[in-house]
């Protein structure tokens, strides 16, 4: 099964990471501008600078350990699914991101998994300094 999967340490608390997921405001400083909201079932949207609008849906939330939302643009002909793990380590937390649904994609389509692993290691990083910035300020 083709995937993303992505992983990064953060040196905050699981309850700190959550919150950067979880609030629109903090989404749009690092991911995209968007009308989240934490509910399974909301349906949200994310804009996208340079492509189109992502439409999503919330699968599953457990508060602090686990988001789970589908992401689908007008592009991709079915919708993939986003799922973010934290778990806490010695010293902050270890956010796990996998961008699952690939396969589902006509042959055509296929190739684009990997323009989404590169964009999704870009918007990490970025969460990921967003968190070393605060601690140096």
């Amino acid at each position: 099964m083709k995937q993303i999967k992505k992983e990064i340490l953060i040196s905050a608390s699981p309850a700190k990471v959550w919150e950067h997921i979880t609030d629109p405001k903090k989404v749009a400083t690092w991911l995209m501008p968007n009308d989240f909201e934490p509910r399974v079932g909301k349906e949200f949207v994310m804009h996208c600078d340079h492509a189109e609008t992502v439409s999503c849906v919330v699968k599953e939330i457990v508060p602090q350990q686990k988001l789970v939302y589908s992401f689908q643009t007008k592009g991709l002909k079915v919708a993939t699914l986003v799922t973010i793990t934290l778990a806490k380590e010695d010293d902050g937390t270890r956010l796990t991101l996998v961008h699952s649904g690939w396969d589902a994609l006509p042959p055509d389509q296929q190739g684009i998994a990997g323009e989404f692993n590169d964009g999704w290691g870009g918007f990490l990083k970025k969460l990921q300094q967003q968190f070393l910035a605060t601690k140096t300020n």
